[in-house]
């Protein structure tokens, strides 16, 4: 066998690795869904506390994704996933054993430490085989986990317990740590004592971890206000881009990012087709239960159209991009999204079932497509020696949209708990999200355009 062959072999199994390493967060963050009931009944706690081992994987994950990108971008990838999968592992098992819930929510804390990882890991990998198509391969995994983690997460649980939507994650951990750390190649960058702690700004992860949970309490006390949120929010965001602009080492250097052309756009934007999905798909199932009368099983596979159209549309956006080009791409991607949120705010008790399916499928498309499409804006305009940080703070935007969808989706619901649910309102302001969405990408897609037309007269100079 040629080296060649070797090393192609090599850089293939490195790959399957990661794939296996980046699943684990939508997946454990999907299957947990289905087994709170379980978990509630055999634990003795209410389902409005149980549901803190959801908040607390997402919160964990949000704030964890850019520190460990910063870790990644510092000593490099192979450790620091093989690490991460370990205490991730230690955490499954652990979370499988425990008999009370305040147990289970630090287990499933730590495990979302670990897991968080396997995609800023993925993606400095990728900068440095430098092939950009390997992109679709990580988005079409992380999709297709978020999608089939229910199912998985109600079979496992009818079949073993909800002890088993932990066990189940060992065989998937360990595997990809033991040929993570045959075939990744070795970790270049090995700082001196005291350097990594320096180098992950201990100052700046403690202020963008206390705006996140200012963020957190804010959309939890919606249609309130959460004072302590709003302060924590206003100061430590404040206080933490103050920081970062004069830190010698930021945690996340705001000039860079900043200056990268582009980038900060691409986020914002992440954020809000987040928030737009995230509310249609959050908001849909409570108003087909109470007001339509479906039982959840029947509410699941209604909402079921969503996800499984956008693992085809994540399949064959790459395709798609290469004869459109990603700005064209995503335009069509958000003007889907707009069509999907608008056909909800016609949605009533006479709605018929197929069309609810329908819509499901205009949304699933544009989740593809511009999950696709921004994740690979983000991969070329990220500076080289940030593109751990920049993966990482892309994974939270996703997060930070789904948090502030489900906070709105809190505050359009009735007041009366058994008062049917209507999610035409909350369809509206979906709508003007998804609006907003494409206004910004008509924007980058103008300015590359601008850019390349700049950069096509500077090459042929003055005649």
């Amino acid at each position: 066998m040629t080296t060649a062959v070797q090393s192609a072999r090599r850089t293939r199994m490195a790959l399957a690795a990661l794939l296996g390493g980046t699943l684990l967060a939508p997946l454990n963050s999907s299957m947990v869904a289905v087994a709170l009931a379980p978990i509630q009944r055999d634990l003795g706690q209410p389902l409005a506390v149980t549901t803190w081992i959801v908040t607390v994987f997402y919160l964990t994950a949000c704030v964890c994704q850019p520190v460990l990108g910063r870790v990644a971008d510092r000593v490099g990838p192979r450790r620091l996933f093989a690490a991460g999968l370990m205490v991730a592992a230690v955490a499954s098992a652990a979370a499988a054993m425990v008999t009370s819930l305040p147990l289970l929510v630090l287990c499933r804390c730590v495990q979302a430490v670990g897991v968080s990882a396997a995609f800023p890991c993925a993606m400095v990998v990728i900068r440095r085989h430098g092939d950009v198509t390997r992109l679709s391969a990580v988005a079409t995994v992380n999709t297709t986990a978020g999608a089939v983690g229910p199912v998985l997460g109600g079979l496992l649980t009818s079949w073993a317990g909800w002890q088993a939507i932990f066990w189940v994650n060992l065989p998937v951990m360990l595997g990809a740590v033991v040929v993570a750390w045959r075939t990744i190649g070795p970790d270049e960058r090995r700082p001196a004592r005291g350097g990594l702690l320096r180098a992950i700004d201990p100052v700046g992860v403690a202020l963008f971890a206390v705006t996140v949970v200012g963020l957190l309490l804010l959309m939890l006390a919606v249609p309130g206000v959460s004072v302590p949120g709003a302060v924590a929010v206003i100061v430590a965001g404040t206080g933490f881009l103050w920081w970062e602009r004069r830190a010698a080492e930021p945690f996340v250097d705001v000039r860079a990012l900043a200056a990268a052309r582009g980038l900060v756009p691409v986020l914002g934007a992440f954020v809000l087709f987040n928030l737009a999905y995230y509310g249609a798909f959050y908001g849909l199932p409570p108003w087909l239960q109470t007001t339509l009368g479906y039982d959840a099983a029947h509410a699941g596979l209604l909402i079921m159209p969503i996800a499984a159209t956008s693992v085809v549309a994540t399949v064959l956006g790459g395709p798609v991009m290469r004869r459109l080009g990603v700005g064209r791409t995503l335009l069509g991607g958000g003007g889907l999204l707009l069509a999907g949120v608008a056909a909800i705010t016609t949605f009533g008790r006479a709605t018929p079932a197929w069309a609810i399916v329908l819509d499901g499928v205009v949304l699933g498309v544009p989740y593809g497509l511009c999950n696709l499409g921004l994740q690979r804006l983000m991969y070329e305009r990220a500076p080289a020696d940030m593109t751990g940080v920049v993966g990482g703070l892309f994974q939270s935007a996703r997060y930070v949209g789904a948090i502030l969808a489900v906070g709105l989706v809190g505050a359009f619901a009735p007041d009366n708990p058994g008062k049917p649910a209507d999610p035409r309102a909350l369809a509206v302001a979906m709508t003007a999200v998804a609006v907003a969405v494409i206004v910004m990408l008509a924007r980058d897609l103008r300015r590359s355009r601008n850019d390349e037309v700049a950069s096509l007269h500077r090459t042929a100079g003055p005649r």
